[in-house]
């Protein structure tokens, strides 16, 4: 049990489509570390469960009943059963985060390991969340992979991830690299920005440097992660990597750098590089255009605002009671996205409602 407490928790944040399930796979091919899929249920089930101190059985079996209905926790590789008898080894004097690391630890990679050491993370959203997490972890460290906020939209407008419309995505891409800025300034040592063009020119020497970061080993042979293309597609449901990841079990290469510049009009470039502004230059990046325009900042204006009211309503929901915050976490995204698709992209719901079916 102290083995596991002393086991120290690194997350992957970022914009999804930026390299996150990159570095996912990367850091779990890893010996040493145990990464296990997306599932954000530290921060959904922390405002629950975060402040018990004393776990009863009672409390072990509430917290495993709602952990298993979490959304794509059943994208992970565990034994349900070993997991709840594993958790029910840890009645009495434990903390959230401790409770949380016997989930990870029973995580079973499809990759060799040896000694585990790290518990990873990945999950676009909690980017905003690193405040908490280092609550909950004090010893975690964050890496935000970023990407070319063009080449961002382009790859979120080809599989319909988030609504098409430039200035939305840029402003929310936007909110993400500022928040996570912020939030280092209290702990720097804590937090490292990777720009995802360096991983995917240079990937042996700036995956290192994350190892370095983190306080593990660096292992070439994670870069045959490729290998276990076969293993890695059965465990996800059936078209989700033809969907989402299509390149993922591949080489790493440069391909998907500058496509932007082939994908998008004028128009759509100005309204990305108007709503990014000079946070374009501080994340590594040059602007085709920095003249205001008065005609293209009004066209951007309803998507900015729509980004703000995001924002303000992830900080509303956040206080809801449980039951509420979830119910409106689960069926909210998938609403709004059906809803978007039936109204422009009718071919992506049938595969959207064909996932959920085999699910």
């Amino acid at each position: 049990m102290e083995e596991l407490a002393k086991t120290s928790f690194f997350f992957v944040v970022g914009r999804p489509r930026s390299g996150t399930t990159l570095l996912r796979t990367l850091f779990d091919a890893h010996p040493n570390i145990n990464f296990p899929p997306e599932c954000q249920f530290i921060i959904n089930l922390y405002p629950k469960y975060g402040k018990i101190v004393y776990w009863n059985e009672r409390d072990i079996t509430d917290f495993y009943n709602d952990l298993i209905n979490q959304f794509l926790f059943d994208t992970w590789n565990i034994n349900n059963e070993s997991l709840l008898k594993s958790l029910l080894k840890y009645t009495g004097n434990n903390t959230y985060g401790t409770i949380c690391k016997v989930v990870y630890n029973e995580y079973n990679s499809l990759f060799d390991k040896q000694n585990i050491l790290f518990f990873g993370d990945k999950n676009p959203g909690y980017a905003i969340y690193t405040t908490t997490l280092i609550k909950i972890f004090p010893e975690a460290k964050f890496i935000n992979i970023i990407r070319d906020y063009r080449d961002n939209f382009v790859s979120i407008k080809n599989v319909d991830f988030e609504l098409p419309i430039p200035s939305l995505v840029a402003q929310k891409w936007k909110y993400f690299f500022k928040k996570f800025n912020k939030d280092s300034k209290a702990k720097p040592s804590s937090y490292n920005v990777i720009n995802y063009e360096k991983l995917a020119v240079q990937p042996e020497i700036y995956f290192k440097a994350l190892c370095e970061f983190i306080g593990t080993s660096y292992t070439p042979e994670v870069f045959n992660f490729h290998e276990k293309k076969d293993e890695i597609m059965k465990h996800y449901p059936p078209g989700y990597i033809k969907s989402y990841h299509s390149s993922l079990m591949h080489r790493i290469n440069t391909s998907k750098i500058g496509v932007w510049k082939k994908q998008l009009s004028t128009k759509q470039v100005k309204l990305l590089d108007f709503t990014i502004g000079k946070v374009a230059e501080k994340a590594g990046y040059e602007r085709e255009y920095t003249e205001f325009n008065i005609w293209i900042s009004i066209i951007a204006f309803p998507g900015r605002l729509y980004a703000a009211l995001l924002y303000i309503a992830t900080i509303v929901i956040d206080t809801f009671p449980y039951k509420l915050r979830m119910a409106i976490l689960i069926k909210g995204p998938l609403l709004l996205a059906k809803i978007y698709l039936s109204l422009f992209n009718r071919k992506k719901l049938k595969e959207l409602n064909d996932v959920i079916i085999k699910r």
